[in-house]
């Protein structure tokens, strides 16, 4: 019994190297094979090239440039309002204390913004790479003050006047 086993292992395992042997690929197939994804890896570098081209360089900067803008402007209408109030002579002191303050922030944010607006004006393709990491971080940081101030102002009024649902 003992022998039985031992030629069926050995016949098993004979027959699993024949088509282990038989599932892989002969040269010319390997050669094809790599040739086709050099190809692949070829023409997505040749894609890459084609999206930092001159032309997709300048979009992304105008969008992001439009996008900083946008925001700058926002800033603005809402340093308009808080002027406005400030001009009240009837304001109470704590609300005139919030008031200035919120016009501080205000001021410093916008400030943020036409810098940021600045470099992107006056950026490079050398330079791109990086001042577009810098605009994206400081953007996302302003963005965030921002909803965060949108926030206070429905906590401070319990309505929602940016209609987020909060």
């Amino acid at each position: 019994m003992r022998t039985t086993t031992q030629y069926t292992l050995a016949i098993g395992a004979f027959a699993g190297s024949l088509l282990f042997a038989s599932c892989t690929n002969t040269p010319a197939e390997q050669k094809q094979e790599t040739d086709k994804k050099m190809d692949q890896i070829q023409d997505k570098m040749l894609d890459a090239t084609v999206a930092n081209t001159p032309a997709a360089w300048e979009k992304e900067r105008a969008d992001i440039l439009q996008d900083l803008r946008d925001l700058r402007d926002n800033i603005d209408k809402k340093l308009t309002e808080t002027n406005v109030t400030l001009a009240d002579k009837k304001l109470k002191p704590s609300e005139r204390t919030d008031a200035e303050a919120l016009k501080a922030e205000l001021t410093k944010e916008k400030a943020s913004v036409e810098d940021m607006v600045q470099r992107a004006e006056n950026a490079t393709d050398a330079t791109w790479s990086t001042t577009k990491a810098d605009i994206k971080k400081g953007s996302d940081d302003v963005k965030s003050w921002w909803a965060r101030l949108k926030e206070n102002v429905d906590k401070k009024t319990k309505s929602d006047n940016d209609n987020d649902g909060h």
